[in-house]
């Protein structure tokens, strides 16, 4: 009898653990549909937190690939694999960086964080921002909101600053975005983060931020905004 039980429970916690993996595989296909292209890395990080995560994450992603859900690339056999859905991106490089921010993010927030994230967020249809971060701290009963753009390469100059500037003579207050603090009104904070050297003028609170500080402690960054 006591076998009989002990096995039966054993089942259960396999078929538990069979079901708890499909509902994982769907959520990784859902977030690099909706990212474009992760990292094996970045993934792990994300969906995988338990001991010889590594391997898992690979066996999991090598399941995924070989049912056709999500393509792989390997560009080099120094560099992580990278997955994506459908169409590999121009700027991959370009969409890796936002994803690395996106995994800081998910990755490091508290309980008390409550946490949105928009890629590709539309400003009035004049701009369009790399992605958009709202956090609302519950125990500071505050919002934060800020606007993110990453920088890959030095030889690119950085214009975008004007873009957004102009988006102040536009009718922006009551914007779901903008933020409400007081009796004020504020445009939120443009995050740049890079690891090239660049210089922005501008009335609008823009901050530059390296890529390994990001990965470090997002929040210390983006939470003094």
């Amino acid at each position: 009898m006591v076998d009989w039980v002990v096995e039966t429970e054993r089942r259960f916690m396999e078929m538990n653990m069979v079901q708890y993996g499909k509902q994982r595989d769907e959520k990784i296909i859902k977030l690099v549909t909706q990212g474009k292209a992760f990292t094996r890395i970045q993934i792990e990080k994300l969906f995988f937190n338990q001991k010889d995560s590594t391997r898992k994450c690979q066996l999991r992603l090598k399941k995924i690939t070989e049912s056709g859900r999500l393509n792989k690339l390997i560009r080099s056999p120094h560099e992580p694999a990278i997955y994506y859905s459908g169409k590999l991106q121009k700027n991959l490089d370009h969409t890796l960086l936002i994803n690395d921010v996106y995994t800081s993010v998910m990755t490091q927030k508290k309980s008390y964080y409550k946490v949105k994230w928009y890629w590709e967020f539309p400003l009035l249809d004049k701009v369009r921002a790399d992605a958009m971060i709202d956090v609302f701290d519950i125990m500071l009963n505050r919002r934060h909101v800020i606007f993110l753009e990453v920088e890959r390469y030095a030889d690119h100059r950085f214009t975008k600053n004007l873009s957004y500037e102009s988006l102040t003579q536009m009718s922006w207050t009551k914007e779901e975005w903008a933020i409400k603090e007081n009796a004020r009104i504020l445009f939120p904070a443009i995050l740049v983060v890079t690891d090239t050297k660049i210089s922005i003028k501008s009335s609008l609170d823009f901050f530059v931020a390296p890529v390994n500080a990001v990965k470090d402690d997002i929040y210390s960054i983006i939470l003094k905004r």
